[in-house]
């Protein structure tokens, strides 16, 4: 749609053309143009001047008498109507920029106040998702106790004869089988009493008989630890030969001599695999 100015009498495409038409040297040219040619300044004799250097130099010769308000401040005649025209066109202009510029924040504050509505029930429902879980998360953990016991003194009850000859049958990897079964079995996390948690460093953490971690030398608990499943490897492979075939007899006692007269290589071999299980196995 068209738009005129009626001051240059031009039409223009849109508003953006009025916008810029209007800061145009030639707009702005024609509006004090027009504004000039509207103003007079009159003489107290009578005499009518476009300018107010032509107000001056008449009154330098000029011998009517002047009254006081004329000396003070030349009269300055309305403007005429083109004048007006082009004021009220300027009004309305701004009117209606303003007009936009209101409906256009109207209309995005909406938008943002339908954002917010939506995001608080999304907030609201998952907070509510977020309490149910909690709350049946901690009635979970409520009927839940662990009782860590004291390193030395784990419970095996679960380790029977079956699992014992399988760990026997693996002869020189008997004792990590078997200590793996008592300390790192997820079924028993009551048994998870040692840990190393700096590869660097010569120290073991361990659960004392007050249910309290304490630091212990790192090698004498990995010592302790052989040693322990040794012994119950020893007393169930007695109590078992039967349901043992003679060739894992056989291996298994050439085991147990090399373990008896401790065997440096085998004793270095066991430790330092048990040691990398427990770094492994920290949960």
């Amino acid at each position: 749609m068209s738009i005129k100015c009626i001051t240059c009498n031009v039409l223009l495409k849109s508003e953006k053309c009025m916008q810029s038409h209007r800061k145009s040297k030639r707009h702005i040219d024609k509006v004090n143009n027009i504004t000039e040619q509207s103003t007079n300044f009159t003489c107290g004799c009578g005499k009518n001047y476009s300018y107010r250097q032509g107000l001056y130099v008449h009154r330098r010769t000029c011998t009517a008498e002047i009254p006081e308000k004329s000396k003070q401040k030349p009269i300055k005649e309305t403007v005429t109507d083109s004048v007006r025209i082009a004021q009220l066109e300027d009004n309305l202009y701004e009117e209606r920029k303003l007009r936009e510029q209101f409906q256009k924040e109207r209309d995005e504050l909406r938008l943002q106040v339908s954002l917010l509505l939506d995001k608080n029930t999304t907030q609201i429902n998952t907070t509510n998702n977020n309490s149910n879980n909690r709350k049946t998360n901690i009635g979970t953990q409520q009927n839940i106790t662990i009782n860590i016991n004291a390193f030395g003194n784990e419970n095996t009850d679960y380790i029977d004869d079956k699992a014992m000859i399988e760990c026997i049958g693996r002869v020189y990897k008997s004792i990590p089988s078997l200590l793996e079964k008592i300390h790192f079995d997820p079924k028993h996390p009551e048994n998870h009493n040692i840990k190393i948690t700096n590869r660097k460093l010569p120290y073991a953490s361990v659960m004392g008989n007050n249910q309290k971690w304490k630091t212990v030398d790192r090698k004498d608990a990995i010592d302790t630890m052989v040693n322990n499943g040794y012994n119950m490897l020893d007393d169930k492979f007695k109590e078992n030969k039967n349901k043992i075939s003679e060739s894992k007899q056989e291996h298994f006692r050439g085991f147990q001599s090399r373990f008896d007269r401790e065997d440096k290589e085998l004793m270095k071999e066991l430790k330092s695999e048990v040691d990398t299980m427990v770094l492994n196995g920290v949960l």
